[in-house]
């Protein structure tokens, strides 16, 4: 069967065909992807792609992204709203018209067939993100893939972008070390059961391959979700969690506790009943899929065990990281308001609902 390729897209795979060689880098779902040698405008057909390129120092490479309501994203770089902002799937024609470079994407998305015609323009498209759907089995393959992640980001941007990408990678590689160091020792039993509420409902969760589970395992949390073959997104049920019975819940997404602290059925649970349901910080992205993960393990290692971290100041952490990475000063008000939860104009809420 002959595809049909408007004219539009003929002229472009024509501009396309004249970019150099470029260079062969391996994306995360291990397929072998030519870039070419300069890498201009992207398209970020994955949530977490702005991010990392934030993170580089190259956002103003994105032609376009997928629209998010993160609290600190615009805060930190107000150029973000020249950038076109995605609430669903592009065409063909508008990538073509934005002229990407390259296309970032997530497993299973965009179709297939979308990917095949892309590649006959030559506009390669690399799998960026595969949260949910990762098979990892220890804290040392979340460690690398998190890095994996990042490094695709500098492969493909090349030098100096792939410096700053080891550059956070040995910083996160640091911070892991030093979170293990004090909480490896502690005996299973004597761990802290945590549930993470995904939202928009109380009962929604993140599974094995998510930043919650992980990052909460590395700082020493029984997560309970652990006790469900759950990879992805998923529902619990009350009898569940009643039986699991968390003595910390952490409400993300921007979604109030009170999902939990109104509602009569969650009140037996011990994290309710002492009152240790706490309202997780955001920052450029959510915390439970962003490179931010690494701040989210320092912010449980505290919360869980203040005893084992009683160095470990916050809000020198969280200062210094968006200094360093996103080159952004972050002011006492706002550092006082991340740690609680909330967004620049002091309030917690999520319109999307995503």
């Amino acid at each position: 069967m002959r595809l049909f390729i408007p004219i539009t897209l003929i002229a472009v795979s024509a501009w396309a065909s004249d970019v150099d060689a470029g260079r062969l880098v391996v994306d995360m779902a291990d397929h072998w992807v030519r870039v070419p040698g300069e890498v201009r405008r992207i398209g970020c057909l994955e949530v977490l792609c702005y991010e990392k390129l934030f993170l580089l120092g190259a956002s103003d490479r994105v032609a376009m992204m997928v629209r998010t309501n993160a609290p600190w994203m615009r805060e930190t770089n107000p150029a973000v709203d020249g950038i076109q902002q995605l609430s669903s799937d592009p065409s063909l024609e508008e990538l073509v018209r934005q002229h990407v470079d390259v296309v970032f994407r997530t497993l299973g998305y965009p179709a297939p067939g979308k990917i095949e015609l892309l590649a006959k323009l030559g506009v390669p498209v690399l799998v960026s993100q595969t949260m949910g759907t990762d098979s990892i089995d220890s804290v040392e393959a979340f460690v690398e893939s998190r890095n994996r992640m990042v490094r695709l980001f500098g492969h493909v941007l090349g030098a100096p972008y792939e410096e700053r990408a080891e550059e956070w990678c040995a910083y996160h590689d640091r911070q892991v070390a030093r979170v293990r160091a004090r909480v490896d020792a502690i005996p299973p039993d004597q761990r802290a059961r945590v549930y993470y509420v995904r939202g928009p409902q109380a009962n929604h969760t993140q599974g094995r391959g998510s930043n919650t589970f992980w990052y909460g395992t590395i700082a020493g949390a029984d997560m309970v979700v652990r006790n469900r073959a759950l990879v992805g997104r998923g529902e619990l049920s009350m009898e569940s969690l009643l039986e699991w019975d968390p003595i910390v819940i952490i409400v993300g997404r921007q979604y109030s506790k009170s999902l939990v602290t109104r509602d009569p059925r969650w009140q037996p649970i011990t994290a309710v009943k002492t009152g240790r349901v706490y309202e997780l910080p955001e920052g450029v992205f959510y915390w439970d899929g962003s490179s931010e993960g690494v701040l989210l393990m320092l912010y449980l290692a505290k919360t869980l065990y203040p005893e084992r971290f009683t160095d470990l100041d916050l809000r020198k952490e969280i200062r210094e990281y968006y200094a360093r990475f996103y080159h952004h000063a972050l002011s006492d008000q706002a550092i006082d308001r991340m740690l609680q939860g909330q967004g620049p104009d002091g309030q917690r809420h999520n319109e999307m609902g995503n």
